[in-house]
């Protein structure tokens, strides 16, 4: 397999993931996906990790704190960000939102790591933040309410907080970690922690809704759980370890267009002309970002 097919899968998979979390949504609540999706990558991150712990370095405690946040910003906080965005807002408004992620590491790293941006950097940061706002503002869909729409966009905005967060804790940890260790002990983490504070009050109507669940939504979580959550990761190693990283992360802007016309041919979700606009804006501020 060529990198360039990898990676192109890999962002295909990416895509087409908030279109089967929308058809799921229909059946389930968000927490119930969540709780579904990372019991069944469970069963292949536990054995990977147990394996593998004897022979890894083991982690400091100020590691441990950091593996811990890194796991709540992954897992509980993250997944289910997305899947309540997914609720409220159209496919089109969450895939570029996402696209803003370089922007809000840009503003987090000055904040609390000192990391000093340069002019460029701060004209991408500025049109990205433009375009994320005038998609908040005019990016409602004709069948979604404005309140229905500023919540989902909200969701979205912390989603994306939450992702940054996992990355600046898991930066720090990669100095000393293998890259897929520290992913595997973070969703172990991160699941953990889910499990452990809504389980008490939330595992029997989590039972009830899996139980009740269609084969054809069984399908889609598991493919989530091991297409999407496994295979597309690994896919997207496969392509960044045979390519340079900026020609990698190149793919990265085909996620959003993939998943609007996805989301048009699969939902009938409008493909409006604010939403090229605004894309196009944050798309120009996202690669003068990576540019820089």
């Amino acid at each position: 397999m060529t990198a360039a097919l990898a990676l192109l899968l890999a962002i295909v998979i990416w895509a087409s993931n908030s279109i089967m979390v929308k058809v799921v949504l229909r059946e389930i609540t968000p927490l119930t996906l969540t709780w579904l999706r990372f019991l069944l990558a469970a069963l292949f991150y536990v054995p990977f990790a147990l394996a593998t712990w004897k022979s890894a370095p083991g982690y400091s405690r100020r590691e441990w704190v950091l593996l811990v946040g890194a796991g709540i910003g992954l897992v509980p906080v993250f997944s289910l960000t997305l899947y309540w965005a997914l609720t409220y807002t159209s496919v089109a408004n969450t895939a570029l939102v996402r696209m803003t992620e370089p922007a809000w590491v840009l503003l987090l790293g000055a904040a609390f790591l000192g990391e000093r941006a340069t002019g460029r950097q701060m004209a991408g940061l500025a049109l990205a933040l433009v375009g994320t706002a005038a998609l908040v503002l005019l990016g409602r869909q004709p069948s979604v309410s404005g309140d229905h729409h500023m919540l989902g966009m909200a969701f979205m905005v912390a989603n994306s907080l939450a992702w940054v967060g996992y990355i600046l804790c898991a930066k720090d940890l990669l100095r000393r970690h293998r890259v897929t260790l520290v992913t595997v002990h973070a969703a172990l983490a991160g699941s953990a922690v889910l499990f452990l504070v809504t389980g008490p009050t939330q595992a029997a109507m989590v039972a009830r809704e899996a139980m009740a669940m269609s084969p054809f939504a069984w399908v889609l979580v598991i493919g989530m759980a091991l297409v999407v959550t496994i295979g597309s990761n690994q896919l997207f190693s496969y392509g960044l370890q045979r390519t340079t990283a900026g020609a990698a992360a190149a793919y990265s802007y085909l996620t959003p267009v993939l998943a609007a016309v996805l989301a048009w041919l699969v939902l009938g979700e409008p493909i409006t002309t604010v939403v090229v606009v605004c894309g196009l804006m944050i798309a120009l501020g996202v690669y003068l970002l990576n540019q820089a």
